[in-house]
């Protein structure tokens, strides 16, 4: 029997079929730990023979955890795949349920990679803190934009955010950037407060020690790769996991015509912004292999698809150094150049031979 859960916030659609793809049993139950106990008990067959597929959405943790433990086999759809085998122009939650259970009995549903939970609370962690970052950038900006559009910058000293700025503001010299103000320092505590627990994190992990040798990766960067990567040994390739990333250009190739666009932005956004932001870091005089990567793609693509293409080929190394448990060599880079010409560098794989090095 092959069961599909088309899982919401506050409800879900059980629909369960056979080997002949015929609907045994449908069912609504609402989404609370005692409505899938009952929803589990309803289900019309023994649940050693159950199988069942559930996409990643809302609470789908707890929820496969409790199916589990009940002793059904559960399969984690990945939803882009699943919706671009079974895109439909009748879009019900009966139907999605039911597509799920199709394409498990067939053998053909995609599934998504689930971390462990100690990796996935250190993603929580990770993401948590990417996201107060985020807010605080744009409270800086909207402060900036306030003192500028008041014409107030000229008073304050000129940066509301430096030590003067911030003394002209706390004294009275404008009620708004005040309580912007506060609002920032108020995440600069709870930034600090999730920092801190990643720096601890970093020093109980050895695998974090080894990404912190690469130049340009701090606490935080090898924090974020580890948790949103999971278990390295699941890619097979190097360029597997820079396809993860969305640092792989898009093709659209057809008979002997072979086009190469911008990369495909496809994967994690949290692990591709901190390998681009890694990438950024690199400067003349610190890393010479690094900046003669750089310079070597920048003289024939632009310094923003240097940079891309340098975040791109830094985690490859990073897959190596993880999978040969060995700290960052420059060599790699040197044993490894492929040509100097743009062109080459996105269209062939300069991953071939990182292994070898």
């Amino acid at each position: 029997m092959y069961l599909g859960i088309d899982l919401h916030k506050k409800s879900g659609v059980w629909v369960m079929m056979d080997e002949k793809r015929n609907v045994v049993w449908h069912d609504n139950f609402a989404s609370h730990p005692l409505d899938i106990n009952a929803g589990i008990a309803k289900i019309p067959a023994p649940l050693a023979e159950v199988t069942v597929a559930i996409e990643p959405v809302c609470g789908w943790r707890w929820v496969t955890k409790q199916l589990e433990e009940a002793g059904l086999k559960v399969h984690i759809a990945n939803p882009q795949k699943v919706r671009l085998i079974a895109e439909s122009r009748q879009k019900t939650d009966f139907n999605d349920a039911r597509t799920l259970a199709d394409l498990l009995r067939a053998n053909m549903l995609p599934e998504s990679y689930r971390v462990c939970d100690e990796i996935y609370e250190l993603r929580v962690v990770v993401r948590e803190r990417h996201f107060l970052v985020s807010k605080r950038t744009d409270v800086k900006n909207r402060l900036h934009g306030l003192m500028t559009t008041k014409g107030l910058h000229f008073v304050s000293g000129g940066n509301p955010l430096h030590k003067k700025g911030k003394k002209w503001i706390d004294e009275g010299g404008d009620e708004i950037a005040r309580e912007l103000l506060s609002v920032i320092e108020e995440l600069d505590m709870h930034i600090d407060s999730l920092t801190e627990k990643i720096e601890t994190s970093a020093k109980e992990l050895p695998e974090a020690k080894l990404l912190m040798t690469m130049p340009g990766v701090g606490t935080i960067t090898a924090l974020t790769v580890l948790a949103e990567v999971g278990d390295f040994s699941r890619f097979e390739k190097a360029e597997k996991l820079a396809s993860f990333a969305g640092l792989v250009p898009k093709q659209r190739s057809s008979g002997e015509k072979v086009r190469m666009g911008g990369i495909t932005h496809i994967g994690s956004p949290y692990l591709r912004t901190a390998m681009v932001e890694t990438a950024m870091r690199i400067r003349p005089g610190y890393a010479p292999e690094l900046q003669k990567f750089i310079d070597t793609v920048k003289a024939n693509g632009g310094a923003k698809r240097a940079r891309v293409a340098l975040a791109r080929k830094m985690l490859a190394i990073m897959w190596v150094m993880i999978r040969k448990n060995v700290e960052y060599d420059p060599a790699i880079f040197q044993k490894n150049r492929r040509s100097s010409s743009f062109s080459a560098i996105r269209k062939e794989s300069y991953l071939d031979g990182l292994l070898d090095a």
